[in-house]
């Protein structure tokens, strides 16, 4: 889950305004059986999964990270360091800079981290990483999401951070007080970026909140459910007709996690429809322009799942053979592919879904 790891086919506008005022409530219900989601003899398998974890050399990895073209971006362990790695064109490349991470991409460029040092690398020249600005007296960061243009949201220290494509730093001030520490999740064309706010409770079931930063500057809640006590931000969108899906999970006192997707007024900031998945541990990872959620939920067993929850449709995303505990942790903008892993028995996955 991203809030635990601080250091995460376009539409007419009638489609979108339906779909996003919807009062069905999605469940697991829908096709979520691995053998049937795969297609019998005589049908189209729903979804494909590629191994990238054969594709590295660690001990582990995950994948966090991935575009319209299924490259994909993540990190990996050897020799007891982690060093970040992109698929680019089906080959596995480690981006250079030393040992790092990478925690997302976009169509042009992969983000993370190089030697505790927030860091951009492009896709057509991965060799050298850019290195996002630090101040005096500061010593690590992150970099979590970044857009086409190369405009990136992360951390540095405890604080949340904005970089502009040009290296520029942004200030991103907490909206309000108690937060002890904050991180930027994702950022779309537009300039709109997803923040999440951190209190020193929040193992416990504290008053955690993911704020909509708009382009002109204005922080906007994305609450949480009803009676629910903290909401988790994870990804954004891109903006269309006027409008853009937020990814996340809204959490009980008693840290019960359900699925979120916000569609918000991308000019006002008005939160024009909130539907929740019905599948208690659920969160939402990742968001496609279409307003799909990729994400995954664990049950009593603790054992992960992952998922592709579309309208009032969840397909659930199965694993190769012999491996489990499944995370599916991004979805590119098209919805077409979903990156993640499998915690036990395998690595960072890749699955290309068949119907986007």
């Amino acid at each position: 889950m991203k809030r635990l790891t601080l250091s995460s086919a376009a539409l007419a506008l009638v489609a979108i305004i339906a779909g996003a005022c919807s009062a069905d409530i999605p469940s697991a219900a829908a096709p979520t059986d691995p053998a049937l989601a795969k297609g019998g003899p005589n049908a189209s398998p729903a979804y494909t999964v590629l191994d990238i974890h054969a594709l590295l050399t660690g001990t582990s990895s995950e994948a966090h990270g991935v575009n319209d073209a299924g490259d994909v971006a993540g990190f990996y362990n050897s020799g007891g360091q982690f060093y970040p790695f992109a698929l680019v064109s089906g080959t596995a490349v480690t981006l250079d800079g030393g040992p790092g991470l990478a925690w997302g991409m976009s169509n042009t460029y992969v983000v993370g981290g190089s030697n505790g040092v927030p860091a951009r690398w492009s896709l057509a020249n991965p060799t050298q990483p850019t290195l996002l600005p630090l101040e005096a007296g500061e010593s690590n960061g992150q970099a979590k999401g970044v857009n086409d243009a190369g405009d990136a949201v992360g951390s540095v220290g405890s604080s949340a951070a904005m970089w502009l494509a040009d290296g520029t730093r942004i200030p991103i001030a907490a909206p309000a007080a108690g937060f002890t520490r904050a991180e930027g999740r994702g950022i779309d064309a537009a300039g709109l970026a997803v923040f999440q706010f951190l209190t020193a409770t929040s193992e416990v079931g504290g008053p955690d909140r993911g704020y909509l930063r708009l382009a002109s500057g204005p922080m906007v809640l994305m609450p949480p459910v009803g009676a629910d006590v903290a909401s988790y931000v994870n990804d954004i969108g891109e903006v269309a007709n006027g409008l853009v899906y937020v990814a996340g999970s809204t959490s009980s006192s008693a840290q019960v996690d359900r699925a979120v997707r916000w569609t918000v007024d991308a000019a006002t900031g008005a939160i024009v429809a909130t539907d929740v998945l019905a599948t208690t541990g659920s969160h939402g990872l990742g968001v496609s322009d279409a307003g799909g959620i990729a994400g995954f939920s664990i049950g009593r067993s603790l054992i992960g799942e992952a998922f592709l929850w579309r309208g009032t449709s969840v397909l659930k995303l199965g694993l190769p053979k012999g491996s489990r505990d499944a995370r599916a942790w991004a979805l590119s903008r098209s919805g077409q592919y979903v990156a993640g892993q499998a915690r036990v028995g395998g690595g960072a996955l890749r699955w290309r879904i068949a119907t986007p």
